[in-house]
């Protein structure tokens, strides 16, 4: 009967000290945001800025400013320069006017690492390039703590167990008017000791350009996620357990040299009736270096990035939401 009571406990309990303001959602480890040291360093107010690999985990429909930055055919050259839109045909398309006669594939690739209060560890890697007259991007992100004191009913120590969470995307983002729209297909995967699960879920998210200076978004992540033992255990339901979604709405302000950026997000986890509000800032010292700062739910953000050549470094500080620890990470991103 002792054993019982562990097994249960242990599947409460470890998620929830993980993520203890997540408690609620069986899919919690999904919502970390340790991705993209810039986007933490801004207090995870990253849905409506979000422009490059790392828009896979944050919003997908952030992925089409990679659209932005093909070389225009020569065709479509000729075509603007008729129209006398010269203002859109930049030096480097007129460089390899007489070399392409098709659009440049871009491709980014980028990876985050956190070492997190609590004896946590958060990683992301994904890639994404231009096709399909949109983005594809494909990406793994994962957190694990390998060192859990599991207890009995009595609260007495039985032993340490290790839990690892993960989630596998492929994401496609299109232009559709003013706005881009993004969708990510998800693939879960969580083990809590000897307990092991597997899941499915969907994530969509849009952003529009109002005026130059202003950008709204909004995401809803996490929709019929959910998550299923991959066999029979004892004491454990084998059924497949839904999570709960979330839904986030962002606006940014940006300066007419975009060297300063605004960002404000709106959070509801649906099985909460309280709301986060995530506050950013960004400001360009220069070309190559950008200050960040924020606030996470109250939750103090702060970080650097260092942009050389097609190499973006950046580093990000924060409280813990779990205890007030310390969080650091790291985050490197490259441009072909």
């Amino acid at each position: 009967m002792r054993s019982t009571w562990i097994v249960i406990f242990c599947a409460w309990w470890v998620p929830s000290l993980l993520f203890s303001q997540e408690a609620g959602s069986r899919a919690a480890f999904t919502r970390g945001g340790f991705v993209g040291a810039k986007y933490a360093a801004m207090g995870k107010a990253a849905e409506v800025i979000v422009d490059d690999v790392f828009a896979i985990y944050w919003n997908p429909a952030g992925l089409v400013a990679l659209k932005s930055k093909e070389h225009l055919t020569a065709e479509e050259i000729r075509s603007k320069a008729k129209k006398g839109d010269v203002s859109a045909v930049t030096e480097d398309d007129l460089i390899r006017f007489s070399d392409e006669e098709g659009p440049r594939t871009v491709i980014q690739i980028g990876a985050s690492a956190a070492l997190l209060d609590v004896e946590r560890e958060a990683g992301f890697s994904g890639i994404a390039f231009t096709a399909f007259k949109g983005v594809v991007g494909m990406g793994v992100y994962g957190i694990q703590s390998l060192n859990i004191e599991s207890r009995d009913e009595s609260g007495n120590y039985v032993k340490s167990i290790a839990y690892r969470g993960g989630v596998g995307y492929v994401s496609y983002a299109w232009i559709s008017g003013i706005t881009s729209i993004g969708v990510s297909m998800k693939g879960l995967y969580e083990t809590i000791g000897d307990i092991t699960y597997t899941g499915s879920g969907v994530d969509v998210g849009v952003q529009t350009e109002v005026v130059p200076f202003l950008r709204v978004g909004c995401m809803v992540s996490d929709i019929a996620s959910g998550l299923k033992p991959i066999k029979e255990y004892e004491y454990i339901e084998n059924e497949y357990d839904f999570a709960t979604p979330t839904i986030k709405v962002a606006v940014a302000l940006t300066s007419r040299e975009s060297d300063f950026v605004l960002a404000i997000t709106g959070v509801r986890k649906l099985e909460s009736k309280n709301y986060e509000l995530n506050l950013g800032i960004s400001y360009a010292l220069a070309d190559s270096i950008s200050l960040y700062g924020g606030l996470n739910n109250s939750y103090f953000t702060t970080g650097i990035s260092i942009n050389i050549l097609n190499i973006e470094c950046s580093y990000a500080f924060s409280y813990d939401n779990v205890n007030s620890g310390y969080n650091n990470m790291v985050s490197v991103l490259v441009e072909f």
